[in-house]
């Protein structure tokens, strides 16, 4: 029996990796995974637990109840000013589900999709999946900014597609309105698919966030994607949504019935709640504020070259003021000497950097850092 060759190719990603490994110590501090610690607003649990009670619980609607696309068109017209109706949009289960039924449906085979670094690594196995190609547009030199001048250089004949990941997980950064305005500017008149994965959308500190959803004469190419996971700590209810135009979404919508049909009734009617009666989350934005915060403050007391997160609940350190030439090198010694989980740079794309996920108390993390503090003295360069 043959199995297709690109599952055989494809590897556990080192972010599960390290935090698989970091469960072999007990009194390991695990800031590798992102999953928000916060919990989930009590009016969401309550309510979805009486609808629970009160309905039968049949086939969800293809695409997503009519109250919740509703309250999602709602949300992004007045929080992003953008244009869509209730059937433009789509409820997935989960984002990644969004992900993979957007890249099924556009791409074929030797297709080019760009994908600027650092990236989120889930997206490149969809990408290959689709016998399609990631092409790396490197940012490190712009302060992991997308820039009209860097995209410009990666464009070919075979381009299908721009990922955007802002605010960007690994970074925190969200690019600037100077330079998304020049980049929507400059793919008007191109045929290549933009994918906007917006799923820090709502965790953002000084409200400078732009969803590419506000560039009305590039709708027709735009994919919108979020969710709920890290917004309302919904990970494991596996809820997000795709907002595209009508005739994109027709298309979209057939990819995702035959994927996983729909997500669960109950998930729907708790994502409903969410949106309109929690959408204000302005003491979880503040508490990974505070903790973003912190960690920025002691890396670059350490001497760890750090840019201040804008958005996300993770911190990105340069290691250039050290002599350490692999990133997964030095999160394995650090785990096995002190115990700290980080994720290596290389699992972005990018080498040189970790990624810190402040997904623990300012105390937990405090006593992580002093691990860290004393540890990495030993490489630094004079």
């Amino acid at each position: 029996m043959n199995i297709n060759p690109k599952v055989i190719d494809q590897k556990i990603s080192l972010i599960r990796k390290i935090s698989m490994k970091s469960g072999e110590y007990e009194d390991v501090i695990n800031l590798t995974i992102g999953e928000p610690d916060l919990p989930i607003p009590t009016e969401i649990v309550d309510q979805t637990i009486l609808y629970m009670k009160n309905n039968r619980m049949g086939y969800p609607m293809l695409g997503g109840s009519v109250e919740i696309r509703e309250e999602i068109v709602n949300f992004y017209k007045t929080k992003y000013d953008s244009s869509y109706d209730i059937d433009e949009v789509i409820v997935t289960a989960g984002a990644t589900e969004a992900l993979s039924t957007t890249l099924k449906t556009i791409l074929n085979e030797g297709d080019e999709v760009l994908i600027p670094l650092p990236f989120y690594p889930g997206y490149l196995p969809l990408i290959d999946f689709s016998y399609a190609k990631s092409v790396f547009i490197d940012t490190t030199s712009d302060e992991l900014q997308l820039t009209v001048e860097s995209l410009k250089k990666h464009i070919t004949p075979k381009t299908k597609a721009l990922i955007l990941n802002y605010p960007n997980n690994p970074s925190g950064v969200v690019l600037s309105k100077k330079n998304l305005d020049e980049i929507m500017k400059f793919l008007r008149d191109k045929d290549i698919y933009i994918i906007s994965d917006e799923i820090y959308s709502e965790i953002t500190f000084n409200n400078d966030f732009i969803s590419v959803g506000k560039y009305h004469f590039l709708k027709e190419k735009i994919i919108l994607i979020n969710g709920f996971s890290k917004s309302h700590s919904m990970t494991g209810w596996r809820l997000g949504y795709i907002l595209a135009s009508k005739k994109l979404k027709d298309e979209l919508i057939k990819v995702h019935q035959y994927t996983v049909t729909s997500p669960s009734a109950i998930s729907e009617y708790g994502g409903y709640i969410a949106l309109s009666k929690c959408s204000n989350i302005t003491t979880y934005t503040n508490e990974y504020k505070k903790r973003c915060e912190y960690v920025y403050n002691r890396l670059n007391s350490m001497g760890i070259t750090t840019l201040e997160p804008k958005g996300t609940f993770y911190v990105f350190g340069s290691l250039n003021n050290f002599n350490i030439d692999s990133s997964l090198d030095f999160a394995l010694d650090l785990l096995e000497n002190k115990h700290v989980a980080i994720v290596p740079g290389i699992a972005f794309g990018v080498e040189g950097y970790f990624r810190i996920s402040c997904n623990k108390s300012v105390e937990i993390l405090k006593i992580a850092l002093d691990k860290m503090e004393n540890y990495i003295k030993k490489y630094r360069l004079n």
